[in-house]
C-alpha cells in the first residue's frame, strides 16, 4: 500500500479519511510512478494533468480540480443549462406548475460497473450521507430551514416535494449531486467514512470508466464495456500529477499530457498560431467580482458614498485588457448574473468609470488617503494581475491598497469568515472571488448572496427581492423580478461584477472533441472525445 499525504484541506473536509491504494510500480509512458516519461502518442489514451494526488475518489464536487478528477467515473443526474436539461443518470425531470413537486426518472439502463442498477435508493442514500456530514441539514433535504419530502415511487422514480418554491433546487440537483452506490454499504451511510471503499480500484462507478491503477503520481481509468450511454472512443484516461504552473506547460509541450488550459494572451497566440495543436474555447459561466466587506477594518469610511467612489474609479475594460490581454479570454461583466443564465439582462447598465465623481466622493466620505486591505485567491488564474490593475486605478482617487495573495484554503477562511465562523471577518476590506457554473434556469450564487445581508451587506429590500425571485415558479415573472434585482443590487455598491471568463484549452493535434460538452469543470460527456 502507498499512502498519499493530503495536499488540500478543502478535499479532506469533503472526502473520506484514508489513503488511495491500488496498483503500484512503474508504467511505460502512460501513468506510472517511476522511470522516464515518454511522449503520449498512444491512440485512445487521454492524459490529464492534476495538481495533487487525492486521498480518495469518493464522488464529490468539493473543488473544480477534484470534480474534474472524478467526473469520468461518476455521472451526474443531469446538468442544468440555459438551453435546457442535459441528461445523464436521469432521463427526465418534471417540475410541477407551482414549483413544489420534482419528479426524477432514472435511465432504465443506468448501472454501476459491478452490474447493479442505479436506483432511487442510491440517490436517497447519498442525500442521507450528505445530511450526516452537515449536522442533519443539507441543501438537498432542507429549503430555508424547512424539510424536503422524498417519495420513492419505484426503484427508478423519485418524487421530491419542496416546502416552498425554490428555483435554485434545480441547480442543487444539477451541480452538486454525485450519487454513491448504496448497495456497497448495505444502505447504511454511517459505513462510508471508515470503509476505505473509495480508496480501492474495485469501487463501483456509474460513469464511462472504472479505476484501473492508483500509483504514486498517477491514476488510470479504463473504459467500461457496459456503459449505459454508449462506448467511449477514449479507452484509457491517465490522471498525472504534474503540479501546476510552468511544469504543466513543459509537460504539455513534451507531449506528456493531452491538453491544458490557456490563461494569457501570449499563450493563446503561441498555441493558436501553431499547426501542432488544436485550440478550444467555451464559456466558463463564471462571474469574477470585487466584494466590499461590510465588516472590514475600514467599514466606517466604506459608506454608500465610499463604496460608490471605489466603483466609479474602476474601468472594467481596462482590467480585462491589462489582466487578460484578449477578449477571447474574458469580457467585462455588466451584471451579477452571467449570459449563461436564463434571467440575465444583457441591457443591465453595470458601472461606468467617472474619476471626477469618484474623487469627490472619496474626499467627502473620508476614504481618500486610506489604505484598504485587499485579498485574492492566488491559486486562480489572472487574479494577481486583476489586483494590480485595481490597485493602480484606485490610487488615482487617493485610495491605497495593501494586496495579499492567499492560497485557496487561507483565502476562503477569510473571505467567507461569516460562514466558516473563522473570526476573520474584520481582517480585510476588499476581495475578489468568482462564482463558477453559473448557468441554467436559476439565479445560482447570486440568489444566495443577495439574500445574505449579514455576510455581504445588501439591504433588506434587496434580500426580500432575492427571496421572492428565487421562489417564483413562473418563467416570465422570474425574468421580470431578476431584471429589477440586477439593477437594485448594483445600486447598493457592495459587489462589482468584474469579468465573464472563457475556458480556453489547447490540445495535442490528435485530440479532438474537447468542446462538445461546454461545461466547467471540464468534460462531463466523454463520448464525443477522441484521441487518434
Amino acid at each position: 500500500m502507498r499512502k498519499k499525504k493530503l495536499l488540500s484541506i478543502l478535499v479532506v473536509t469533503a472526502m473520506t479519511a484514508g489513503v488511495l491504494v491500488g496498483c503500484g510500480g512503474s508504467q511505460d509512458g502512460d501513468g506510472g510512478s517511476g522511470g522516464s516519461i515518454k511522449k503520449n502518442t498512444e491512440a485512445g489514451t487521454f492524459t490529464m494533468a492534476i495538481s495533487y494526488m487525492p486521498d480518495s475518489l469518493q464522488p464529490d464536487t468539493a473543488s473544480d480540480d477534484y470534480t474534474s478528477m472524478v467526473r469520468p467515473i461518476y455521472d451526474p443526474l443531469f446538468l442544468d443549462t440555459k438551453d435546457g436539461i442535459e441528461y445523464y443518470l436521469a432521463d427526465s425531470l418534471e417540475i410541477s406548475e407551482d414549483g413544489l413537486t420534482y419528479k426524477i426518472h432514472l435511465n432504465e439502463d443506468a448501472n454501476w460497473s459491478d452490474g447493479e442498477p442505479v436506483t432511487v435508493q442510491d440517490i436517497l442514500f447519498s442525500f442521507n450521507y450528505a445530511g450526516r456530514s452537515s449536522g442533519g441539514k443539507s441543501s438537498y433535504n432542507t429549503i430555508n430551514g424547512k424539510p424536503v419530502q422524498f417519495n420513492e415511487i419505484d426503484e427508478k422514480t423519485l418524487e421530491i416535494t419542496l416546502p416552498e418554491p425554490y428555483a435554485s433546487y434545480v441547480t442543487t440537483l444539477s451541480n452538486r449531486v454525485l450519487v454513491m452506490p448504496s448497495h456497497a454499504f448495505d444502505n447504511d451511510p454511517s459505513k462510508v467514512d471508515d470503509s476505505g471503499y473509495f480508496n480501492e480500484i474495485d469501487m463501483a462507478t456509474s460513469g464511462a470508466y472504472t479505476v484501473s491503477e492508483i500509483n504514486d503520481d498517477s491514476i488510470v481509468y479504463v473504459a467500461r464495456d457496459d456503459y449505459y450511454r454508449g462506448d467511449p472512443s477514449v479507452k484509457k484516461i491517465v490522471l498525472r500529477n504534474t503540479g501546476s504552473g510552468s511544469s504543466r506547460q513543459v509537460a504539455f509541450e513534451n507531449g506528456e499530457i493531452s491538453y491544458m488550459r490557456v490563461t494569457t494572451k501570449e499563450e493563446l497566440e503561441k498555441y493558436s498560431d501553431s499547426d501542432e495543436y488544436n485550440t478550444y474555447s467555451i464559456t466558463e459561466s463564471r462571474l469574477n467580482y470585487l466584494q466590499v466587506n461590510p465588516h472590514g477594518p475600514n467599514k466606517d469610511v466604506l459608506t454608500d458614498e465610499g463604496r460608490k467612489a471605489l466603483f466609479l474609479a474602476l474601468d472594467g475594460q481596462e482590467i480585462v485588457d491589462a489582466a487578460y490581454g484578449s477578449d477571447e479570454l474574458a469580457a467585462p461583466a455588466n451584471s451579477l448574473l452571467t449570459p449563461d443564465q436564463v434571467d440575465y439582462n444583457p441591457d443591465c447598465a453595470g458601472y461606468t468609470q467617472d474619476l471626477d465623481k469618484a474623487k469627490e466622493l472619496a474626499e467627502s466620505s473620508g476614504l481618500s488617503g486610506k489604505t484598504l486591505t485587499y485579498i485574492y485567491n492566488a491559486d486562480r488564474a489572472n487574479m494577481e494581475a486583476v489586483a494590480t490593475v485595481i490597485q493602480q486605478q484606485l490610487a488615482k482617487i487617493g485610495v491605497n491598497l495593501s494586496i495579499e495573495g492567499l492560497d485557496s484554503t487561507s483565502f476562503f477562511q477569510r473571505f467567507f469568515a461569516i460562514m466558516y465562523n473563522s473570526g476573520q471577518e474584520n481582517t480585510w476590506d476588499l476581495g475578489t472571488n468568482g462564482w463558477d457554473s453559473e448557468r441554467g434556469t436559476s439565479g445560482g450564487q447570486a440568489a444566495s448572496y443577495l439574500k445574505n445581508s449579514e455576510a455581504w451587506g445588501f439591504s433588506q429590500t434587496t434580500t426580500d427581492m432575492a427571496i421572492k425571485a428565487n421562489a417564483t415558479a413562473n418563467a416570465d415573472e422570474s425574468k421580470t423580478l431578476w431584471y429589477e434585482l440586477q439593477d437594485q443590487a448594483l445600486g447598493e455598491y457592495w459587489e462589482y461584477p468584474l469579468t465573464y471568463t472563457n475556458y480556453v484549452m489547447v490540445s495535442q493535434k490528435n485530440v479532438t472533441g474537447l468542446d462538445a460538452s461546454p461545461i466547467v469543470p471540464e468534460f462531463a460527456d466523454w463520448l464525443s472525445m477522441k484521441v487518434e
